[in-house]
């Protein structure tokens, strides 16, 4: 039997009951449309997991102060003293710093600036020696802060890639130049950035620049070495100097160890009080795939219950265009036709049938999740896999549920079925 005919037959039988023929696939759309959904869905809330994972560094334990009321700080301060610079000096001491290190970071509270942006609104930080290396960021232009900085209280700065663009027009540019934080001048002596950034200078059009993006937290920032911020900005504060301690690990499998060893080590210098929390990225990923394996789970039943009403929905029409159709099949056996071509015939109408279900399918669930992706902030990924996966499991389906009434017109006795009318 040639291909080509067996479609002309099968659209000529799903033309005779268009009604029939629609709602029947109603179950297969609903269902092949929950799995294209499910799918993107998934893999773009997988994606944006590990965005999230990357832009905080894979093998990073980020440690950072909890929000204390300032009515309860006299209750605990003489118990803890918060996140402070004995608690790196702790890490550097009990943790193997063979292959790690430990970084610090201060938020900068800046009130005026000579950048054309509000003071309150720059994002400024003082940060330790190893803070590029140990946050994976690379210097665009310019050099890295220096000992030096640092024991001599320096007037100096590194500022984020974004903000070179937006403030200087290029990392080269911005070398060299005075910014004023507050009441002080520093020198701009080098650019960072995440990866592969560009150093070209930002073309101006109608009075916009466009500034192209830089994939970390902190390309838009200005860094001070810590003793000059304490110097210069802001005197160390009495509780919980420290915004956030971050230990570098080897590797990303490590990290949860690093961490329970951290969680002591910060348990025994703060006395027990729980003024700080710990982040690693592992335990992170973990948490973040077991949600949403949850959420995959009850994706995937209804897509499943949508399919199952589906391939009975097919089996109905596939019985009933039996019943209608036993005069035709009387007349093909009595020409020669064997009972495996009257299988193959309604085996192919069945998976037809579904197969056409499955590509509406792909469109709804393709234009949903375009949806979801334009109207809300749920993350979607678009690949080919939910294509062709919907296309075998809406061939399966055809399969499964249409070899039973197949395999019913198979059986039906020629000399029967020539005298029904």
């Amino acid at each position: 039997m040639k291909v080509r005919n067996l479609i002309r037959g099968s659209l000529a039988q799903f033309r005779q009951n268009l009604v029939r023929t629609g709602l029947t696939l109603l179950g297969i759309i609903f269902g092949v449309a929950s799995v294209i959904a499910m799918i993107t869905i998934g893999e773009g809330a997988q994606n944006e997991i590990m965005k999230k994972i990357e832009s905080m560094g894979a093998d990073l334990v980020h440690v950072s102060a909890n929000r204390i009321e300032k009515s309860q700080i006299s209750e605990i301060i003489n118990d803890s003293e918060g996140l402070s610079m004995r608690d790196v000096r702790a890490f550097e001491k009990i943790i193997p710093m063979n292959g790690r290190s430990v970084t610090l970071v201060n938020k900068a509270k800046i009130e005026t600036s000579n950048l054309p942006i509000q003071g309150a609104e720059l994002e400024v930080y003082a940060v330790s020696r190893r803070f590029l290396e140990v946050n994976n960021l690379n210097l665009v232009a310019g050099r890295n802060f220096c000992s030096d900085d640092f024991s001599m209280n320096g007037s100096v700065a590194l500022i984020g890639h974004t903000y070179s663009l937006q403030f200087f027009e290029s990392p080269k540019m911005a070398v060299g130049q005075q910014i004023r934080l507050n009441y002080k001048w520093f020198t701009i002596i080098g650019v960072f950035g995440k990866s592969e950034v560009s150093e070209e200078p930002v073309k101006k059009k109608k009075g916009k620049r466009k500034v192209p993006d830089d994939l970390n937290m902190y390309s838009q920032s200005i860094l001070l070495p810590i003793s000059t911020y304490y110097e210069k900005i802001a005197p160390p504060k009495v509780f919980s100097d420290l915004d956030k301690i971050t230990i570098k690990c080897r590797s990303l499998s490590e990290t949860n160890m690093i961490k329970d060893v951290a969680q002591k080590i910060l348990c025994i210098t703060h006395n027990g009080v729980n003024d700080f929390k710990i982040v690693s990225p592992l335990e992170l990923l973990e948490q973040k795939q077991s949600t949403q394996q949850v959420f995959n789970v009850v994706l995937l039943s209804i897509a499943s219950i949508s399919l199952l009403v589906g391939g009975i929905g097919i089996m109905n029409i596939m019985l009933a265009n039996v019943m209608e159709r036993r005069h035709e099949i009387g007349v093909r056996r009595a020409l020669g036709a064997k009972k495996r071509h009257i299988v193959m015939q309604f085996m192919f109408e069945s998976v037809f049938i579904c197969l056409i279900g499955g590509a509406a399918g792909v469109i709804a669930g393709m234009s949903l999740s375009h949806a979801i992706l334009t109207f809300t902030k749920i993350p979607v990924s678009f690949s080919a896999l939910p294509i062709f996966l919907s296309f075998a499991i809406s061939f399966l389906v055809g399969i499964i549920f249409g070899i039973m009434p197949a395999r019913e017109a198979a059986n039906l006795n020629p000399v029967e079925a020539l005298h029904y009318e």
